[in-house]
């Protein structure tokens, strides 16, 4: 189905969580299930008995959607109110939204992403870092020295904003005049708390994109669906350090290895944890030089995402 506004609007508002309703707004499964059925646009102006029958679920489904649907104008005075601090809100259904996460990570997608800063990096050529919260330095060099490859290949650096491997990627990648997307495991509210996060993205140097709501708080959960997000965004997701069998690099590794979300290449030159071994038994590709990164291949199709709760 094309793009449209009514599409677009009557997507985010299924799955607003902009404002508190007495529904719960449409989790990600349930969304791309809907689509699948319906175009969202045909439920916008509908009461709930023709919402049940166009979407093919029950009246209290239809309540729920109709409920979701009724909070246009508490949604608009929202999205102004973020617009006001730099923060766009994008529908998956839009042309805008990258066609990448939708492509790898299937009926998981996020519905929507919540953006601050050059939305078009989402879409490039990148790098994906990811390693432990408390690597040692010659890690953190490592993670570095990775991003500004990256950069000087013309690629820009995804990182999930945690402290570690993660912010010594993102600053490699500064260092050099490069782009920078962060994906936080909490809202984007919260995210841009942070002084340096906010002066780099008012300066054009960083793109957040969240698919939670402003306010969230960290979780493990929303770590894990943060995840997710990094390596589906990126060409290529190095691993500079992981546990072995434990801790959020292993676990994001291990599931993006398993589902196919991108190429995963390990850390396999001096100082290679135990986890960068065993990931590599797993199938990541090892990687004894940086430049070896920008050769690495892309994937082949996407086995079917298995059924789970969404994170999204």
């Amino acid at each position: 189905m094309p793009s449209s506004p009514d599409r677009s609007r009557a997507a985010l508002l299924l799955t607003n969580r902009l404002v508190p309703l007495g529904a719960k707004p449409l989790a990600a499964r349930e969304f791309w299930q809907l689509v699948e059925r319906v175009d969202p646009a045909d439920l916008l102006h509908a009461d709930a008995a023709t919402i049940a029958e166009r979407a093919g679920v029950d009246a209290a489904e239809a309540a729920r959607y109709r409920t979701l649907l009724d909070a246009a104008t508490a949604m608009s005075f929202e999205q102004e109110r973020l617009a006001d601090g730099g923060v766009s809100l994008v529908s998956a259904l839009d042309e805008s939204f990258p066609a990448r996460l939708r492509d790898r990570l299937g009926d998981g997608c996020p519905p929507f992403l919540l953006t601050a800063g050059p939305v078009d990096w989402l879409e490039g050529p990148s790098l994906g870092v990811v390693g432990s919260r408390d690597a040692d330095q010659p890690a953190l060099d490592l993670a570095r020295r990775a991003g500004e490859v990256a950069v000087r290949h013309g690629w820009s650096v995804v990182s999930g904003l945690a402290r570690g491997a993660d912010h010594a990627a993102m600053d490699g990648a500064h260092d050099v005049g490069g782009a920078v997307v962060g994906v936080p495991a909490e809202g984007i509210s919260l995210a841009s708390r942070s002084a340096a996060v906010r002066r780099r993205v008012h300066a054009g140097e960083l793109c957040l994109a969240s698919p939670y709501a402003p306010d969230a708080r960290f979780s493990a959960a929303s770590a894990l669906g943060r995840n997710k997000i990094v390596y589906a965004l990126s060409k290529v997701t190095f691993v500079v350090t992981a546990e072995d069998g434990s801790g959020g690099t292993w676990a994001g590794a291990k599931e993006a290895l398993e589902r196919r979300y991108c190429p995963v290449a390990v850390w396999m030159g001096d100082g290679a944890s135990d986890g960068n071994h065993a990931l590599v038994r797993r199938g990541a590709t090892p990687i004894t030089e940086l430049a070896q990164l920008l050769d690495i291949e892309d994937l082949g199709p996407r086995p079917p995402e298995p059924e789970q709760n969404s994170l999204f």
